[in-house]
């Protein structure tokens, strides 16, 4: 599928005629530098920022243009005794600029950035298994009077698809150096540099010739955009003329057959859905060997530390606040890093570009287009990458719904939170087939419900308050091919160390925060005083009661020390502040399900999602009515939690339920508002977003718990 040639009117700026310096004062509006500045530009997904760390290794600065949220990436390398900054400009597929980054790469080309030199040579890097497309923005940037040196990536592939490409020849044509390039493989890449050297300060190539007799020649019929485009697909005939030859290679009608069963409305839908069913299952059970494994090593170094230290606030501390917040998020990265090596695998072979061009058909129905999918899959990782990733949507319409919609996609903080709960409350078994459990169909839908849920938002708003308009979406399906391994691993263990990396500075410190709150200020006489009046309450209800039984129970529990041990423990935490904090939540919560506890964990985690598990896991240790499920997992301690005074249990399928469905839906991540704020331009919009996902939230969990509460009680 060909993409947009990227011609058009666009307001306020008009296209670069062929030929015409499209800024006269290039090289007065950046500033000077000693070292000459190479711009990366090409379409988007053809191998820029694998070329990019090929020559220049992991960008040196990493911020955003000013006055606009689009990342920059600039890095230094040396080449035959010569630095160079390389600046990784954002893909576009023409000169004429639709969206924010496509401008930002526009005036970058054009020397209209005021803090960035002016561009000392261009690379063009194109595709080699796509040259005729790829060759549309080098013919524009070929008539910018800038030095041009053409990267041709993917040349492997192309050789292997059995593509051949005369660069010398094409090289010839174009007046530009023309070097193919294996950029993950580092193959080309000297080369390419000692051409980049070398054409800093040499004549630019000339100007595409013929276009305005082509142009001419396409007919007045057109309107002008259209006039070029077709001009410039004519040129770029012409120049691959004699160029390019292909061959046959075996496989190429399976692929196709492939590709018409997984782009296919109803069977492509299946799919789909199978592949995340799959996903999902496996990841409950391949993760467990190793979850197993953390949880006893957090046991252990518990127990160390219980031994080693002497009794009192250090060890508490220590024991209560640190490893059982930290301890409670740890033994869930197994089960991170799986699903991110699902993802990347998915990603490597080609498939989610194929549920890409599959959604776009569901998202047209409630007013948006395959163009939002791409931000609305990277929010499943973090919302905050997904809502930048709107910057490539042309329409400022659909960019504003998008970003919207985006923190409804469940992230990769909600997950620990959806494992914990699938995991120690709903039942293990199968549902229609062995290898399907239903903790992982309730897994699958909640990521359903925030897409159901940002489906119906859509529709809504696009017949509202944003309004219609929809955008063509058309993308280029990549080949299938195998997974980089390497790249697989980076994704896993950049996923894995975030994830960590908030446990070991977030994490900690809410948890000793939550410690703090829950264990102070302490009273023995108050504590005393407190289960006196509830070992008198119990008495009188023994005495009222037609049925004295459970009363008297209660009251015999008070009599041994372990029951003696917890009502002192559940007394403390509720004098504390966290526990005055909490009762005073706690009508908000309660028609819910959930105790003061829930409340406060759920509280304590607004500014960061993640944070709710290593809060359950302080507060819950610490006030915990079993002291044989302290020392164990989370899990095993939020089964033996009960309402205070009671022997009820606290969490139940249904509370686990609504738990779970606030989550998927609350906007719980201050990070995210804050982006939201700054692509918007505007603090209504995070507002909006914080107030209206928050009140979705409550209502769908009270709703979840009222329904599941009737159907399976508790």
């Amino acid at each position: 599928m060909t993409p947009p040639p990227g011609s058009g009117e666009t307001p306020g700026r008009e296209a670069v005629p062929p030929g015409e310096d499209p800024n006269p004062q290039r090289g007065v509006s950046g500033p000077p530098s000693d070292v000459p500045t190479v711009a990366l530009v090409g379409n988007p997904n053809v191998g820029k920022s694998s070329l990019f760390t090929a020559l220049a290794g992991i960008p040196t600065r990493v911020g955003n243009y000013p006055g606009v949220t689009v990342e920059r990436k600039v890095g230094r390398f040396t080449h035959g005794g010569r630095s160079l900054d390389l600046v990784d400009l954002p893909g576009v597929y023409g000169l004429v600029p639709r969206s924010p980054d496509e401008q930002v790469a526009v005036d970058a080309l054009t020397g209209r950035l005021a803090d960035m030199p002016a561009v000392a040579c261009a690379v063009v890097v194109a595709d080699a298994t796509n040259l005729e497309r790829n060759l549309y923005l080098a013919s524009q940037v070929l008539g910018l009077g800038v030095p041009v040196v053409i990267a041709l990536t993917q040349s492997d592939v192309a050789a292997a698809q059995g593509i051949a490409i005369d660069t010398f020849r094409l090289a010839e044509r174009l007046g530009c150096p023309v070097i193919p390039v294996v950029a993950p493989a580092r193959r080309g890449t000297e080369q390419l540099a000692t051409q980049i050297v070398a054409a800093i300060g040499a004549p630019p190539p000339p100007a595409p010739r013929g276009l305005a007799e082509m142009e001419a020649d396409a007919g007045t019929h057109h309107s002008p955009a259209a006039r070029e485009a077709i001009a410039r697909y004519a040129w770029i005939e012409r120049q691959l003329d004699g160029v390019i030859t292909r061959r046959t290679v075996p496989g190429t009608r399976f692929a196709e057959r492939i590709d018409a069963l997984l782009t296919h409305r109803v069977w492509g839908t299946l799919a789909f859905a199978a592949t995340m069913l799959a996903m999902f299952s496996s990841i409950f059970w391949l993760a467990a060997p190793l979850m197993d494994l953390l949880e006893g090593a957090v046991g252990w170094v518990a127990d160390l530390a219980r031994h080693w230290l002497p009794d009192g606030p250090i060890e508490s501390l220590v024991v209560d606040g640190v490893l059982a917040g930290v301890g409670s998020v740890v033994v869930f990265v197994p089960q991170i890093a799986l699903l991110f090596a699902f993802v990347a695998l998915l990603e490597g072979c080609g498939y989610m570009a194929r549920a890409a061009f599959l959604m776009d058909r569901l998202l047209a129905g409630v007013g948006l287009s395959g163009r939002s999918f791409i931000p609305l899959r990277s929010s499943c990782a973090c919302a905050i990458h997904g809502i930048m990733a709107t910057r490539t949507i042309e329409n400022p319409r659909d960019r504003l719904l998008t970003i919207m919609l985006a923190p409804l996609m469940s992230c990769s903080a909600r997950l620990p939170v959806y494992l914990l709960f699938c995991g120690a409350f709903v039942p293990d078994r199968p549902v229609g087939l062995p290898w399907l459990r239903l903790p992982a169909l309730v897994l699958v839908g909640l990521y359903g419900l925030g897409v159901a849920v940002a489906a119906a938002l859509a529709w809504v708003l696009s017949r509202t308050v944003i309004g219609r308009s929809r955008q063509p979406f058309v993308m280029e399906l990549p080949r299938w091919r195998w997974p980089r391994w390497d790249v697989v691993v980076g994704r896993v263990t950049e996923a894995a160390g975030s994830f960590l990396q908030n446990a070991g500075t977030l994490i900690v410190a809410v948890s000793v925060i939550i410690w703090a709150l829950a264990s102070s200020p302490h009273s023995d006489a108050a504590i005393d005083a407190e289960v006196a009046a509830e070992r008198l309450e119990l008495e009188r209800r023994a005495g009222a009661a037609a049925d004295p039984g459970p009363p008297a129970a209660e009251l015999a529990r008070l009599d041994t020390p372990a029951g003696a041990a917890a009502a002192r423990r559940g007394a403390a935490q509720r004098q504390s502040f966290l526990g005055r904090a909490g009762r005073w939540i706690e009508p908000l919560v309660r028609p819910l399900g959930w105790d003061w506890r829930i409340g406060c964990a759920v509280l304590a985690s607004f500014p960061a999602r993640e944070v709710v598990l290593g809060t359950l896991g302080v507060i819950y240790n610490v006030g915990d009515e079993d002291p044989l499920a302290a020392d164990g997992s989370l899990a095993a301690r939020l089964r033996a939690a009960t309402w205070d005074g009671t022997d009820r249990p606290v969490f139940t399928l249904p509370v686990a339920l609504s738990i779970m469905v606030f989550f998927a839906l609350c906007a719980q991540c201050a990070s995210t508002l804050v982006v939201i704020g700054k692509e918007t331009h505007s603090w209504i919009w995070p507002l909006v977003s914080f107030t209206s996902m928050t009140a979705l939230a409550w209502v769908a969990a009270w709703i979840t718990h009222a329904l599941a509460s009737r159907l399976v009680g508790g």
